[in-house]
């Protein structure tokens, strides 16, 4: 077990990047500043950790995904599985890179600041938030009328895209472009699951796994400004081991 004191460093770790990251949020007035999302607008209340705040206002979150993101686009539909507050769901229609954007998110909390930050960047119209993203899914996705062919289905939904990612849920987004959070060694210590999961893709795909790199923060005048251990603190996701995404690309064949 971990000594007091380690526990205690680790809380006063988290809180302070916590709060030099809402401190650069709010110098900001909540728009982020940089990248394909830039001009986006976000109150910064919901379910999930402030941490990242100031990585998302800068657009330095996750870039590695980003920038496949990016790559792959533009999107008809962007279907966003673990929507937390909506930075891709509406970065993606507020950018252009997506006609319209379907969220899932498990809590309360978090489908109100989806519909909140929809609201405020005047994409509500072009957003659709439902619940938790079960066995279910497919049906709810019938009922938006969405389209797989020109899509994107991003997934971060802390292990449970094992249980989600079956052969007639592949078949039933059959044409998208896929990119989905690998959650198996953090909470099952094992790559097990993501055989598993590759083996369930069809037949026409292919698909890499990359991997989360350090931001690259340089020429930004407020994190330069900070202090080297506080600037080390706000440019850290803040994660437990190294994150990993699953990307699985539609065919040319698969798209027409």
């Amino acid at each position: 077990m971990p000594s007091l004191q380690a526990a205690l460093e680790k809380a006063f770790t988290k809180l302070r990047r916590k709060r030099i990251s809402r401190e650069l949020f709010h110098r900001n007035h909540g728009v982020i500043q940089r990248g394909i999302f830039k001009g986006l607008k976000l109150d910064g209340r919901s379910n999930i950790s402030q941490g990242p705040l100031a990585l998302k206002i800068y657009g330095l979150f996750e870039q590695e995904v980003v920038k496949k993101i990016e790559a792959l686009g533009p999107f008809s539909d962007a279907v966003n599985i673990g929507a937390a507050d909506g930075y891709f769901s509406l970065g993606l229609v507020k950018s252009g890179l997506a006609q319209r954007s379907i969220c899932f998110e498990i809590t309360e909390t978090g489908r109100d600041a989806i519909r909140r930050n929809a609201e405020i960047n005047g994409v509500a119209d072009k957003v659709l938030v439902f619940g938790k993203a079960d066995q279910d899914i497919a049906d709810h996705l019938k009922t938006a009328d969405y389209s797989s062919q020109r899509s994107l289905v991003l997934c971060d939904i802390e292990g449970a895209e094992f249980d989600l990612f079956t052969r007639p849920f592949f078949e039933a987004i059959r044409g998208a472009d896929i990119i989905i959070e690998l959650h198996d060694r953090i909470f099952m210590g094992s790559t097990q699951p993501r055989t598993e999961l590759i083996a369930n893709i069809p037949e026409g795909y292919t698909y890499e796994i990359i991997r989360s790199k350090p931001p690259q923060w340089s020429g930004i005048e407020d994190i330069e400004a900070l202090s080297d251990n506080d600037r080390a603190l706000v440019t850290s996701e803040g994660r437990k081991l190294i994150g990993e995404w699953l990307i699985i690309q539609a065919s040319a064949g698969e798209e027409a």
